[in-house]
C-alpha cells in the first residue's frame, strides 16, 4: 500500500511538472517579441518573425506563413518625383511582381483605403480580371476572382515614401506584400485570413519607433 501511495505521489508530481511546463510553454508563445536595431524597434505579434536584409540594415522583413512586412527607415528615391514611384517600392515584392508586369507602371487595380496610425492611411491594391482588360501592364486571376496583392502605409502628403522631404532622398517606406508570383495563388478579397493579416500587420506597423540617429524622425 505504501508502494502505490508513493507511486501516485510520484506520478501526481509528474503531471503537475508537465501542466507547468506546457502552459509556461504557451506563455512564451503568445507573449509579443521586440526587434530593435539603432535603426527602429518594433513590436511583433506572435508568430511573426524578423530578419533584416543584409545588403540593407535600415530595413527589415517581418513575416508570418507568407504574408511580408517591410519596413525600410532609409529608403533611397531615385526617380525624383514628388512622393516616389510605385516601382521604387513595389519592385520585388513577390506578389507585386506577379500582378503588375510593366515597370515604372501605376498600381494595377482599385485601391481602397483604411486608417493605419496617427496621420497615415494604408492603401490596400485589388486587381480582379476585369481590371486588367483595361490595364495592358497588369495580370490578373483568370477566375475572374479580385485578389489582393500589395498594400502600403503614406502620410498626410499622400506619397509612397513617408516624411518626404523635397532634396533629400531617404524617407520611411512600408509595404505588405505575398510571398508568391503566381497570381492564382494570392489572397481573396475579403477573405477572414487577408483580414487578419492586414490588421495584425498594421498593429505591428503601429508599434514602430524609429530611432533619432537615422535621417527621418517620428
Amino acid at each position: 500500500m505504501k508502494n502505490f501511495t508513493l507511486l501516485c505521489g510520484l506520478s501526481c508530481l509528474l503531471l503537475a511538472e508537465c501542466t507547468a511546463q506546457r502552459q509556461s510553454s504557451a506563455q512564451q508563445n503568445n507573449q509579443n517579441t521586440v526587434y530593435e536595431n539603432q535603426y527602429m524597434k518594433v513590436v511583433l505579434l506572435p508568430g511573426w518573425t524578423a530578419k533584416s536584409p543584409r545588403r540593407t540594415p535600415a530595413a527589415v522583413n517581418i513575416a508570418k506563413g507568407n504574408y511580408i512586412l517591410y519596413i525600410n527607415t532609409e529608403a533611397s528615391q531615385a526617380s525624383g518625383v514628388e512622393g516616389g514611384r510605385f516601382s521604387e517600392i513595389a519592385m520585388g515584392a513577390p506578389s507585386a511582381d506577379a500582378v503588375v508586369t510593366v515597370q515604372p507602371s501605376p498600381p494595377c487595380g482599385n485601391a481602397e483605403s483604411k486608417p493605419a496610425f496617427d496621420r497615415h492611411t494604408r492603401i490596400d491594391l485589388y486587381v480582379s480580371k476585369a481590371d486588367s482588360k483595361s490595364q495592358a501592364w497588369c495580370n490578373a486571376p483568370l477566375s475572374g476572382a479580385t485578389i489582393w496583392y500589395f498594400s502600403y502605409i503614406t502620410d498626410a502628403a499622400g506619397g509612397y515614401f513617408n516624411f518626404y522631404v523635397p532634396g533629400q532622398n531617404r524617407a520611411l517606406v512600408i509595404t505588405m506584400a505575398y510571398r508568391s508570383k503566381d497570381v492564382n495563388s494570392l489572397p481573396l478579397k475579403g477573405s477572414t485570413e487577408l483580414d487578419s493579416m492586414l490588421s495584425e500587420m498594421t498593429l505591428i506597423v503601429n508599434s514602430l519607433k524609429i530611432k533619432p540617429s537615422t535621417r527621418v524622425a517620428r
